[in-house]
């Protein structure tokens, strides 16, 4: 068995918990058999069946260790029965019976203990390994975060003065043209994209890292801000804002310019979402509790559009990920909003259906005063 299960590993096959147990416990009998014959229960290699429950804490779940753990009690137990007249202590029947109660006893309690130490050990070995991948994650994260807004912020900065320039010759341009309508209308649309080109760059602005302490926010007033804000923008795409009665004083720790970010960025998915499947239903964005733990709340924002795509939602949030044509978009919206998610203590939350699609995120609330 050992053999067969040697070979399976080198050729790369993965082995279930169970065959891992059976092959310890077939190492327990296989020891007391061996063991029968060499002295029994006063052969010094029964520490040998200690090493199996040793294996088995490590390798395999609770459950199939204890059971192996309690094979190797009994397995123990089968060499007191069987071998009997090798354990030359005491020569009188009762004593001789105590004694070999006792022995069996001993070693059932050594086990069980070495079992529970090392199970736990185990055990905490795995949440710490999980604890480090989770905070490298949060990190490498940040990092990039921060890599993306510093490179924004420089962007923006050397871009502000050309399109200043631009903007300037657009409005002299526009003057000279005032008796020429249609080429005044040419030098108008001009202004009004430099416009735009100043607000995006803004945005881009409001990536870089804030150093700042955050500040008390109140989110149910603040959504109403936020979906006002995107109503004098989008005038032909409606938002409705829903807070839980609840939440309706719901105060949080967080820089609004980051978080007016994130909601953007996920009004901007969402009524893309449904353009692409020709609806004009209007978004909802939603202050809800977390279902998990009631020390946060979830800020989503839902559309009606054809959902997304199983295959890759285990993945949003990855940087320069997208499902748009290509050169329609960076696929770093998402990012930005679990960044800006894991600065206020939460993360990136998805739910997807076609006609049902809520994506958001949760953040920490702030403590009482």
């Amino acid at each position: 068995a050992n053999v067969a299960l040697t070979l399976r590993l080198r050729r790369g096959t993965a082995l279930s918990e169970g065959a891992i147990a059976g092959n310890l416990l077939l190492d327990c009998a296989g020891l007391t058999g061996l063991l029968i014959w060499t002295g029994g229960a006063m052969n010094p290699f029964t520490t040998l069946y200690l090493l199996q429950v040793v294996l088995a804490a490590i390798l395999v779940p609770g459950r199939w260790s204890l059971a192996v753990t309690l094979g190797a009690v009994l397995s123990f137990g089968g060499l007191l029965l069987a071998r009997p007249e090798a354990i030359h202590v005491w020569h009188s029947a009762g004593m001789f019976e105590l004694h070999v109660r006792g022995m069996w006893l001993a070693f059932a309690l050594t086990a069980g203990s070495v079992w529970w130490f090392v199970h736990g050990v185990t055990r905490a070995l795995g949440r710490r390994e999980a604890e480090l991948a989770t905070a490298r994650l949060t990190a490498e994260r940040a990092a990039r975060s921060a890599a993306l807004g510093t490179l924004a912020a420089g962007t923006a900065h050397e871009l502000n003065t050309p399109l200043g320039t631009v903007a300037i010759l657009a409005a002299e341009l526009a003057e000279q043209l005032a008796d020429d309508p249609p080429r005044r209308a040419q030098a108008d649309l001009i202004r009004a994209e430099i416009r735009r080109c100043k607000d995006i760059l803004s945005q881009m602005r409001a990536h870089a890292p804030s150093l700042d302490d955050p500040e008390p926010l109140d989110l149910a007033p603040w959504l109403d801000a936020q979906a006002a804000r995107w109503r004098s923008r989008h005038p032909g795409c409606p938002v409705a804002v829903h807070v839980h009665p609840n939440l309706a004083d719901v105060t949080v720790l967080g820089h609004a310019n980051e978080l007016a970010q994130a909601v953007v960025n996920l009004l901007d998915n969402a009524r893309r979402a449904q353009e692409a499947a020709g609806l004009d239903a209007p978004l909802v964005l939603a202050l809800d509790p977390s279902h998990d733990d009631d020390a946060r709340v979830l800020l989503t924002v839902t559309d009606r559009g054809a959902g997304i795509d199983p295959g890759i939602v285990s993945r949003l949030g990855e940087p320069f990920l997208t499902t748009r044509e290509p050169g329609q978009g960076m696929g770093l919206g998402l990012f930005l909003v679990e960044a800006a998610a894991a600065r206020h203590g939460g993360g990136l939350s998805v739910h997807s259906r076609p006609g049902d699609t809520r994506v958001g995120f949760t953040l920490r609330k702030a403590p009482p005063a």
